[in-house]
């Protein structure tokens, strides 16, 4: 019973270290790889960054140099399109 015991407490103790060992390679191991993305996903996220600052410069630069006056020329040539349509039908509505 006593040689039981203390095979058993041994078996234990080894358990502990190896448990304990292998928890710290682990954490050694993730804490590396954490580092790792750290140093290529920083930089790739920098990028995408100023790219997408650049597009959206881009796509407001356009918008006030060229949607923004055709849409205004548009929206003129409407307007008076629309003004000579009621003229010209209240002119009708009048000779009758």
């Amino acid at each position: 019973m006593i040689i039981y015991g203390i095979v058993g407490a041994t078996f234990f103790f080894a358990g502990l270290v190896i448990t304990t060992a292998v928890g710290v390679a682990i954490f050694g191991a993730i804490k590396k790889v954490t580092s790792l993305l750290d140093d290529s996903v920083v930089p790739a996220l920098t990028s995408v960054k100023e790219a997408a600052d650049t597009v959206r410069g881009t796509t407001e630069f356009v918008g006030r140099t060229a949607v923004a006056p055709v849409a205004k020329a548009y929206g003129t040539f409407a307007g008076i399109k629309k003004g000579l349509t009621v003229l010209s039908g209240l002119k009708g509505k009048e000779k009758k």
